[in-house]
Formats: structure tokens, C-alpha cells, sequence
């Protein structure tokens, strides 16, 4: 079935650098010998010395995307900091399973994700994956205050141009709210410190971080992609064509079940669908394709198997899994 075999753990191998650990409202500065960790309003609540003679090699710090929290490396020593903010040596039974993550995005990039030299490419079929795995796995707040911010009305902007389907609009927008909200190493933030002309510089520069950004924007990207209302589920429905291939697996649609696709040359090439609810489901596809095979598995055995027209309401059925392919214009 659809899946993504690439593993998003971003890392950074300057010390200093403040990092937000994926899963958790509170980020961390990890130097060789030193850590501490902070909340969103730049609070230290933890910190500890390393009693380990330096200079160190292949010092790195790496955010797990798909477990949460950090990992600390050097020929030394290896440590965590756990989204809770607890530091320990060992992980086990600690934090979820890495194979139940999701929903994940790839865009067809499979370079090394350090992030100084993501924020030199300036790639957004680099970025975004990254983007919107923090986003998932941001908690949920709420937006009220985010929303009377600049970078809080970018985002709101570039929403509506993913719901206007403005596809040639979305990537710079995307770009400038990457550039603009977050840090080399992706922390939220409302004032822009590197004077990029993106934002007014009448915000606080010590202000808290915006975490809320992170799950504010889960919507507009998901969005690009899938979108999802009631029984009827809109397949690409806003893609930009800065995005011509991609996966997106493990959406999770209220009322249906977990949703995978899969993209090439801007065109749906497979859809599978694990239904969890026994309902009817009504998938929009490009106008351009008129038909396509479907499969369906009950119990990981192949139960049937048809060509079926597109536009037309299907009943699904509770533990099965449905692959929509061949796809004919």
C-alpha cells in the first residue's frame, strides 16, 4: 500500500541554536556541553552542564518528526529531550511508535535536512514536508491572539488563496510566511530578526513564540492537497505547479477513515482509502479524468476488483481498504 520510506529528523550542527522540540509548546539551546530548555515566553525551566572535555566531533542536534522530541549526538555522549521536556538516555516505551506517525508529506526531496543549508535552497518541496509535520504534531491553541499579528494575516492570506485555488499564488506566499514566521531552525516567531521586508517591524522582539502559528497553519497546507467536507473528499485541489509529484499518506478525515495519495506530473496516479466508518464517500478528482480501477481488501484479502466511472458516489464499508489507480482521461 502507500507509504513514505524517508525519515524526517531536520538537524542542526551549530551550537546555540534554539530549536522547538516537535510535539511540545516549549523549545531548547543545546550547546556541546550545555543545555537548557524554555517555554514559550522564554522562561528557563531546565538546564544542565556536561562534564565532558572538548572540543567535540560531530556534534549534532536532531528534531524527530515522526516520535517528537530531540536528539543530542556527538562521539560522546547521545541524550533526549522529550517533548515533556524530561532529558534521558533512553527513549524506550517513552514516545509513540515511529511507523503510527502521520499524516506525512513528501514532495519528492531526499537531501540531508540540515538546516542551515534548507534555509539557503530556499526549496519549498524541501521545506514543507518539514513544515507540516511540526504542524501536526503541534498541540492545539488558540489562534485568537495569532490571528491579530503580521504573520498571523500572511497566513490567513495565503489560505485564501489555497481555497481560491490561486496556484500560482500559493508558493511565494508559502515562501515568505517560511522566511518570515520561523528561525533557521523552524521556532515560530511574530517579529521577523532578520529584516527581511517581509514583515513591519512594529512587532515585540521580545515577544513569546507563536506555537499556535504551527497548528494555524496545518489547515492551509492540508488544504493544497485534500480537502475534505462532510462525504464529498477533493483530491489536489489547489497544487501549485511548483509541486508536480508528492505523497501524502495517513490523513485522517472525521467520519470516513485515513486517506493516501499519490502524484506525478501534477496527476493523481493512486488513491487508497482504509474506511473506518460504513458510510458513502464522494471523491472530486481533476475534470480531465474520467474513469479509474478500484480495488478493495477486507481482512488484507483482495475481495474485489472493477473500473468504475469517476463522479459517482460510492458506499464504503467499514474495515476495508479501497485503492483507486489506472487512471483514464
Amino acid at each position: 500500500m502507500i507509504d513514505i520510506m524517508q525519515h524526517f529528523k531536520p538537524y542542526t550542527m551549530v551550537p546555540g541554536q534554539k530549536l522547538p522540540i516537535p510535539g511540545s509548546l516549549l523549545y531548547a539551546q543545546v550547546f556541546p556541553t550545555l543545555w537548557r530548555l524554555f517555554s514559550s515566553k522564554h522562561e528557563i525551566l531546565n538546564e544542565q552542564t556536561l562534564q565532558v572535555q572538548g572540543p567535540l566531533k560531530r556534534f549534532a542536534v536532531f528534531q524527530d518528526l515522526h516520535r517528537g522530541g530531540l536528539a543530542v549526538t556527538s562521539e560522546r555522549y547521545k541524550y533526549y529531550l522529550l517533548p515533556s521536556g524530561e532529558c534521558t538516555q533512553s527513549i524506550k516505551g517513552k514516545l509513540p511508535s515511529a511507523a503510527q506517525a502521520g499524516p506525512l508529506l513528501s514532495l519528492g526531496v531526499h537531501k540531508h535536512a540540515d538546516w542551515q543549508k534548507v534555509r539557503c535552497r530556499r526549496d519549498l518541496k524541501e521545506i514543507l514536508p518539514l513544515w507540516f509535520r511540526f504542524a501536526a504534531m503541534a498541540p492545539k491553541g488558540s489562534y485568537r491572539d495569532l490571528e491579530t499579528t503580521a504573520i498571523g494575516s500572511l497566513v490567513k492570506t495565503a489560505h485564501q488563496r489555497v481555497l481560491h485555488r490561486e496556484t500560482t499564488e500559493i508558493a511565494p506566499a508559502l515562501l515568505s510566511i517560511a522566511l518570515a514566521g520561523f528561525s533557521e531552525c523552524f521556532l515560530p516567531r511574530s517579529y521577523d530578526e532578520e529584516f527581511q521586508g517581509i514583515l513591519p517591524q512594529d512587532g515585540d522582539p521580545e515577544g513569546g513564540v507563536p506555537f499556535e502559528l504551527l497548528s494555524y497553519s496545518f489547515g492551509m497546507i492540508q488544504d493544497i492537497f485534500l480537502r475534505h467536507q462532510g462525504q464529498l473528499v477533493e483530491i489536489l485541489p489547489a497544487l501549485p505547479p511548483e509541486f508536480p509529484c508528492g505523497r501524502l499518506i495517513h490523513v485522517a478525515l472525521p467520519n470516513l477513515g485515513t486517506l493516501s495519495i499519490v502524484w506525478t506530473k501534477k496527476t493523481i496516479r493512486q488513491v487508497e482509502l482504509h474506511a473506518e466508518y460504513s458510510g458513502e464517500v464522494f471523491l472530486k478528482f481533476c475534470s480531465s479524468l474520467c474513469s479509474a480501477r478500484l480495488r478493495e481488501w477486507s481482512e488484507r484479502r483482495l475481495s474485489g476488483s472493477k473500473r468504475l466511472s469517476l463522479g459517482e458516489t460510492l458506499e464504503i464499508k467499514a474495515g476495508t481498504t479501497y485503492l483507486w489507480d489506472c487512471f483514464h482521461k
